[in-house]
């Protein structure tokens, strides 16, 4: 996490030097912004490996703790483009990489002080630090192996295909060539933030009773119910309210899916494990958008829109089979 953050730190920092000196060709701008997201999903993974940690010092269901921690990334998407818009607006779009920079930096400091130990072990036994090419080896034999994880990273994989193009394709596109309107575009991309932040609600109030394998199944079905409403291009008063239904339903979705890493995942091996699984459920996902892409340009949108609705429909349903979440471990 902390590395992320100082990778971030120091690279927005360099842009916002180099341009403030009339330096900054376009190539190193691009190669510069690859080194800082170089190291963010670590980073996002970092942190979600001292998330149950923290819970338990909190004595917080995961499911609990994983609605607060999410539903606080989503009130900041919710949020951020307006600030961002005010910011630029006062003072230009060169000087707000310097208030971004103060972010990440404010950031290192909380990580640093504020992030709480690891839980002992059973019995308060310490948990073994392990060299990382043996932490690693032991990460990915137990997602091979686990009766529920390597099922549940394959399904991912699959959705994730379908999730990809949703916010960098589907809502963009349709905004421009449906609506026609950069507004509309704004309210959509909202919406669907909305739903994420409604869905952190429900999950922190009565996730640990739902059923898991229809919960997977039902959340991830209105992708398909939105893709499919969506192919004969109706107006954004139908196009808003299926959006907030997606970002509902993605954020049930997600939570559940950290909420079953925490709970299988020892605590010694908790941030490999994560790693290897966040890195092939997300494999799939610009697969997802160069597959899209393409079948747009092929077809059309309307055209593109249903036929990947009617795969992803069946698609979703395939969590019912996932025999391994039929059920939990007793401390859950």
């Amino acid at each position: 996490s902390l590395l992320g953050d100082a990778a971030s730190c120091a690279t927005i920092a360099t842009i916002a030097l180099l341009h403030h000196a009339d330096a900054l060709p376009f190539g190193l701008l691009v190669a510069l912004a690859f080194l800082g997201t170089l190291l963010d999903l670590p980073a996002q993974m970092g942190r979600y490996a001292a998330l149950p940690d923290a819970a338990a010092q909190a004595g917080l269901r995961f499911e609990r703790a994983n609605s607060i921690y999410e539903g606080v990334i989503s009130s900041g998407a919710l949020i951020a483009p307006a600030t961002a818009g005010l910011l630029i607006a006062w003072v230009g779009p060169a000087n707000v990489l310097w208030f971004d920079v103060a972010t990440f930096g404010l950031s290192i400091l909380i990580v640093a002080s504020a992030f709480p130990a690891p839980v002992p072990g059973a019995a308060g036994r310490e948990e073994p630090r392990l060299p990382l090419r043996r932490a690693f080896s032991q990460s990915w034999s137990l997602v091979r192996r686990d009766e529920v994880l390597f099922p549940l990273v394959a399904y991912l994989f699959l959705i994730n295909l379908i999730v990809g193009p949703v916010e960098t394709l589907v809502i963009p596109v349709y905004a421009n060539t449906v609506l026609d309107s950069a507004i509309a575009l704004g309210f959509m991309t909202a919406a669907l933030a909305a739903g994420g932040l409604g869905g952190n609600v429900i999950f922190a109030a009565v996730g640990h009773r739902l059923p898991r394998q229809a919960t997977f199944a039902l959340a991830f079905a209105t992708l398909p119910v939105m893709l499919i409403v969506l192919a004969p291009g109706p107006g954004a008063g139908i196009a808003i309210p299926v959006l907030v239904l997606v970002g509902l339903g993605l954020s049930i979705g997600n939570l559940l899916e950290y909420t079953i890493y925490f709970e299988r995942i020892p605590s010694y091996i908790r941030a490999s494990v994560l790693g290897i699984c966040g890195g092939l459920t997300w494999l799939s996902v610009p697969l997802g958008r160069i597959v899209f892409g393409a079948l747009i340009e092929a077809t059309s949108l309307e055209t593109a829109l249903l036929i990947l609705g009617l795969v992803a429909l069946p698609l979703s349903f395939t969590a019912l089979f996932l025999r391994g979440l039929r059920t939990r471990p007793a401390s859950a």
